[in-house]
This record gives C-alpha cells, sequence and structure tokens, in this order.
C-alpha cells in the first residue's frame, strides 16, 4: 500500500467544506491502495466547529497535531473582539471599520504573507521532516487557504524530492476577500510570486472548480479538477420528518457578500398573501452578517426568518433533508463564476429543489443544470425569485409531502468517486 503524508491545516473539530474534503479522502483513500498519514495543527483558529467530526475520523488513521504562533488574539482585540476565532471568508474586511481596525487589517494583510497563519508552518515541517526520515511515503500533499501551508510542502519536496500535490481549495491571489485587504503593492507582488513558485515547481496541482484549473493549468506541470462531493454513507440513514410549514433552508454562514436584497424584498411581496405569511419560514442554520439582520428588519421580514446556531453536520444534513426548498447564494464578487460552494454536493443528494441566485454562467450553474436542477438566477432577478418560491409553495400546499427534483446525475459527485479520481492523481506522480 502506497502511503500520502497530507499536511491540512483545517480538521476535525473545525467544521466546513475544507474540513470536509480531506477528512472523506482520508476515509476512502485506504480502498484504493492508499493510506494517508495527517499532519494538523493544534489548538487553531477556526470560524465555527463540529466536535462531532472526530468521530468520523478513522481509527487507523495516524493524526498528528502541532503548535502554531497566529496573531489572532492581537487582532481580535484591536477590533474589539474577544478570543482567536476569525470571520469565515474575511467577513470583518466590509463596512467601515474602526480606526485601531484598519490598523490591524493592515497589520494582518502585510506582514504574514502569504497569510496569518504562516505562524504554523515551522513545527509542521519540523514534524514532516521527522515523519519522513523514517518512514517510507510514495508523496506529500498539501492544501490550502491557507496556502502559508504550501510552503511547508514546497521545502519538503526541494530537500527530500518527495513527489509533492498542491490542492488549491479556493483561489489565491485572485480570492475575492484580497480585494478588501490593504495591500502595499510590494506586499501583492510578493504574494503572487509565492503563488507561480508553488503552482511551478509543485509535482501536480488539484482544484474545486474548473475555473481555477483554467487559470493555473499553463503554470503547473500536471492539472485535476477534483470537485467537493457528499459522503454516501451520510445520506444512507436519513429518515425524513416533516415539520410544520413551509421550509425555505440556509445551513452554513451567511455572509455579508451574500446579502440578497431582491431575496428579501420578493419574501416580503409573497407574503401580503396571509396564508404564505403563516405558513412560511426562511430557515438560517449558522452565523448571519450583521449587515444582513438589519436589512431583514428594515424591509420586515423578522417574523419570517428562524436563526439557531451551528449543528453538528449530520444534523444539517437532516435538516435539508426535511426542508421542503434549499437556498445556495453564491457569494457576490468580481471571481464569483469560479465559486462552487462545498454544500452545493449535499444539497443535490438531498434532492430538494434549490433556490439558487449567483452567475448563470458560472461554474455551480453549470453543475445544477447538468444535475436537473432549478436554474441559477441572478441577484436582481426579484420577479424569478418569487415564481421559484411559490412554484414550491404550491406543490407543498397541494401535498405537505417533500417533493424532489432533478436526475441521477448527483452521484457523479459522491466522495468515494471523487477519491478514485485523487488516488489516479497520486499514482501518476508516484508509480
Amino acid at each position: 500500500m502506497k502511503k500520502a503524508l497530507i499536511l491540512t491545516y483545517y480538521w476535525p473539530p473545525g467544521s466546513g467544506p475544507g474540513v470536509q474534503r480531506w477528512l472523506k479522502f482520508s476515509k476512502y483513500l485506504p480502498q484504493f491502495g492508499i493510506q494517508p498519514t495527517i499532519i494538523t495543527v493544534k489548538n487553531g483558529s477556526y470560524p465555527s466547529t463540529d466536535a462531532s467530526l472526530l468521530a468520523d475520523v478513522p481509527e487507523d488513521l495516524m493524526v498528528y497535531h502541532t503548535a502554531t504562533v497566529e496573531p489572532f488574539g492581537v487582532y481580535n482585540a484591536l477590533r474589539g473582539k474577544k478570543g482567536n476565532s476569525v470571520e469565515v471568508g474575511m467577513g470583518n474586511l466590509k463596512g467601515k471599520p474602526s480606526l485601531l481596525s484598519n490598523v490591524a487589517n493592515y497589520a494582518r494583510a502585510n506582514f504574514f504573507v502569504p497569510d496569518a497563519r504562516v505562524g504554523w508552518n515551522k513545527s509542521a515541517y519540523r514534524k514532516a521532516f521527522s515523519l519522513v526520515r523514517s518512514e517510507q511515503f510514495d508523496c506529500v500533499i498539501t492544501t490550502g487557504p491557507p496556502h502559508s501551508t504550501h510552503l511547508v510542502g514546497e521545502k519538503l519536496h526541494r530537500e527530500t524530492g518527495l513527489p509533492w500535490i498542491v490542492d488549491l481549495r479556493d483561489p489565491w491571489t485572485n480570492i475575492y476577500y484580497n480585494a478588501f485587504l490593504k495591500r502595499t503593492e510590494k506586499t501583492s507582488k510578493k504574494d503572487k510570486a509565492l503563488e507561480d513558485r508553488v503552482v511551478g515547481s509543485a509535482s501536480a496541482v488539484i482544484v474545486a472548480s474548473p475555473a481555477m484549473k483554467d487559470e493555473f493549468q499553463d503554470r503547473t506541470k500536471r492539472i485535476a479538477f477534483i470537485p467537493n462531493g457528499y459522503d454516501e454513507e451520510d445520506f444512507a440513514s436519513i429518515k425524513t420528518t416533516p415539520r410544520d410549514g413551509f421550509i425555505l433552508a440556509y445551513t452554513g454562514n451567511l455572509k455579508s457578500n451574500q446579502n440578497c436584497t431582491s431575496l428579501w424584498q420578493a419574501v416580503k411581496e409573497l407574503a401580503e398573501d396571509s396564508i404564505f405569511h403563516s405558513k412560511f419560514k426562511l430557515e438560517v442554520t449558522g452565523n448571519v452578517d450583521e449587515n444582513i439582520h438589519r436589512e431583514w428588519k428594515s424591509i420586515g421580514i423578522n417574523d419570517m426568518i428562524r436563526v439557531q446556531a451551528f449543528v453538528p453536520h449530520h444534523e444539517s444534513i437532516n435538516i435539508m433533508h426535511s426542508s421542503h426548498m434549499l437556498l445556495l447564494p453564491i457569494p457576490q464578487s468580481a471571481q464569483n463564476k469560479g465559486i462552487i460552494t462545498g454544500k452545493i454536493f449535499e444539497y443535490l443528494a438531498s434532492r430538494r429543489p434549490i433556490l439558487s441566485v449567483g452567475p448563470k454562467d458560472g461554474n455551480a450553474a453549470e453543475i445544477l443544470s447538468f444535475c436537473g436542477k432549478e436554474p441559477m438566477l441572478n441577484y436582481t432577478d426579484k420577479e424569478g425569485m418569487k415564481t421559484a418560491i411559490l412554484d414550491a409553495f404550491n406543490a407543498y400546499m397541494n401535498d405537505p409531502k417533500f417533493t424532489t427534483s432533478g436526475n441521477e446525475h448527483y452521484k457523479t459527485y459522491g466522495r468515494l468517486g471523487t477519491t478514485e479520481q485523487l488516488s489516479q492523481t497520486i499514482n501518476a506522480i508516484a508509480p
């Protein structure tokens, strides 16, 4: 059996698509003749946590935790916050920050390149080098964000000659929140040089969207699009229990760049019908940006919205299954045609109708079309949103049992199949 050394900052008890991607790869790689070993951070800074995911870590998987030195405690103190957790997607960068917050953002943007988690690299490399000297690994894999992790893989590749795979779950220098970072021209050039060096020296690059493949394919030796997906086992024992009323559900963090004024207005106008008003609920399970809360209040739809705290992953899958429609807002940014949110695959596997909002010619829209789902709508298409919600609502009123939509193509994105794709890339560079 081949052996792969994987360095990933995001790992249980952290939560989110980055955690799920490598937790599931590690679960299924042995079925393809590859035994993974994990190096991750001890006491990392996560936007959210889900301790239940620790139960999904295979019992025979070796996981090593190493120390990190990060600025988030000081960074948050300058912004008037407590603790070392950070907003997902750098959600704090929008709006009108205070002077101290501006200073904190400037320091974070220019003193920590490529990112503020670079303080993990020293201990991560020390453990990785020790393991490589004591065991026979066939390749090393680094995944980012944080893209600083790739610098560990580059050094290990350079000093040991081990084949090295770079996994880019999100863009690097072109990631949407870089537009809000207070970076100098010198810092931006340095970050771009690091990106070019990493993808140029890697044995192979894997990416999570076709748009990223287009972006990087002329700068690397080998590249493959390997999407996120859904774990078939997570859905095998689901028993759907209907809930009272019509539920339009969103699971995850609802960020400032997912604020959809046209949708909130559509809900307001549909609620002029008393039956709709009494039956409809928009349910968000996760953190909601403060600006979105304020907009809900100003429009006057607070009584039709239910926000609840994060739940364990298996409970979020139950929420998807027990809802009548699922909300999928693609973040609004200059590069959003290439954004494929991790939840899209579990949404597809739930077979529920999806109200998706974003670029109609983007990668997410292509996946929805391939799976026979409802079409993507523009952020400004209020009438289209009203029609989509009303169609699903009327179906519920005619028959309160859950309706399904789409074809069987969603099975293309099962975790077993995506792991097989990964194994093919590993075998290609480490025959």
